[in-house]
């Protein structure tokens, strides 16, 4: 994996990175790693991320699906 060095950091950017990992249980590298993450998630070039940028501010909050391949099939007889 790569690694990456952010120089000349805003002290506030900082703190905020601190207490949104610690609100979540992670580590400042970790939470600075999961901003990146989806933020590639809703990348505007993707058309994916298109469509959730149009979305926001719109009430529209994204929601974590579970893994279905963990669930048992739902039986209708």
């Amino acid at each position: 994996m790569a690694q990456l060095l952010v120089r000349d950091l805003d002290d506030n950017v900082r703190q905020w990175l601190r207490e949104r990992g610690a609100r979540n249980g992670r580590s400042m590298e970790a939470e600075a790693r999961d901003v990146l993450t989806r933020a590639r998630r809703t990348d505007v070039e993707d058309p994916i991320g298109r469509i959730l940028t149009s979305m926001q501010g719109r009430g529209v909050k994204p929601v974590d699906v579970p893994d279905q391949k963990d669930h048992d099939a739902a039986s209708f007889s």
